[in-house]
């Protein structure tokens, strides 16, 4: 089977080098709008086809001599994955990729430490069942969507109950920072204190000044004193609302969280940013779509010549146009290149 290029027909156009006063000669030219496809029948059947993940620097006429012996059948594994440009549809050589990426993105700092966006991790709750979807892209400003809320998050110095020996219901908590937003009735979080009794979703009851507070439990703890990790890590949670009037000078230091309501447990679960989310980098998000350019499609070799009857279905000029000269060539006197 001959060369893409060799089945493509000529057009012959006016030389506009001329100077006027000789008869005009004519340059032929490829006519490259005449262009071979697969028929749909083939091309939206994947029976026809099998997946090939391009290797290293491969280029499609290296996957064509792999497939069918022949490496000038290279339009085939294009025109199977309707590929027009190889330049940017075809993944580049490890060395085009990285003069590209350092041109893209100025710096080797700016590439490789600078997050382009965030993709969630998937969520299941106590049943099994998925409650965040994972690999949902998040912008690297993101501050809300959905059930995302933004929440100060503030670390806890002490927590007890009843009088810190006996314990009982009502719960003291004294945290690192002053939340000046704190009030009778607000719905705070507590996580990670080891005594699992006191974490949850509560209302404060009395505040404080400056760093405390206290709320009631719905029953009696075991633990009066709970044993605080060193480093911290016992943490308060407070949402803020859409509404809310705090300004943002309270707001120290804020995160974003992940909420839902889980049936089997019979309580919120809140989550933090670095159980949701994963950071992107620009170079890991470049990668990966030269990655999934590297999924493509070959057709079958015994369908081969089905293919090829077409094309020369296909490429001949057919007569009845004017520009007409014979199946291989058409003439013209303006840029029309059209049948």
């Amino acid at each position: 089977m001959a060369s893409y290029f060799r089945q493509v027909p000529n057009f012959e156009y006016i030389n506009r080098n001329a100077d006027g006063k000789t008869i005009p000669n004519y340059i032929p030219v490829k006519n490259l709008f005449k262009r071979g496809n697969l028929r749909q029948d083939i091309f939206g059947n994947l029976s026809y086809f099998e997946k090939y993940s391009i290797i290293g620097d491969d280029r499609p006429d290296n996957v064509a001599y792999k497939f069918y012996g022949d490496e000038t059948l290279d339009w085939i594994i294009l025109l199977s994955n309707n590929i027009l440009n190889v330049q940017t549809e075809w993944p580049m050589t490890q060395a085009t990729f990285d003069k590209v990426m350092l041109e893209k993105y100025g710096t080797y700092e700016n590439l490789y430490s600078n997050i382009h966006h965030y993709e969630t991790i998937e969520i299941k709750n106590s049943a099994g069942v998925t409650v965040l979807q994972g690999g949902t892209k998040m912008p690297n400003t993101w501050r809300t969507n959905g059930n995302f809320i933004t929440t100060i998050n503030t670390k806890i110095n002490r927590i007890s109950s009843g009088d810190s020996i006996k314990p009982s219901k009502i719960v003291t908590v004294y945290t690192a920072n002053p939340i000046s937003s704190l009030e009778v009735g607000t719905q705070i979080t507590i996580n990670n204190v080891t005594e699992s009794q006191y974490n949850g979703n509560h209302v404060i009851t009395e505040i404080l000044p400056p760093n405390g507070f206290r709320f009631e439990l719905p029953f009696v703890p075991r633990v009066a004193l709970p044993t605080l990790a060193d480093p911290i890590v016992e943490e308060v949670l407070l949402t803020i609302p859409e509404t809310s009037s705090i300004s943002s000078s309270t707001i120290l230091p804020s995160s974003c969280y992940y909420e839902f309501y889980d049936e089997g447990l019979g309580y919120n679960v809140t989550l933090s940013s670095s159980n949701i989310l994963t950071p992107i980098t620009n170079y890991e998000y470049e990668k990966n779509l030269e990655e999934e350019k590297r999924n493509i499609y070959v057709l079958k070799a015994r369908y081969l010549n089905i293919v090829f009857n077409d094309m020369d279905s296909i490429m001949p000029y057919k007569k009845g146009s004017q520009q007409y000269v014979s199946e291989n060539l058409k003439r013209g006197d303006n840029a029309r290149l059209y049948e």
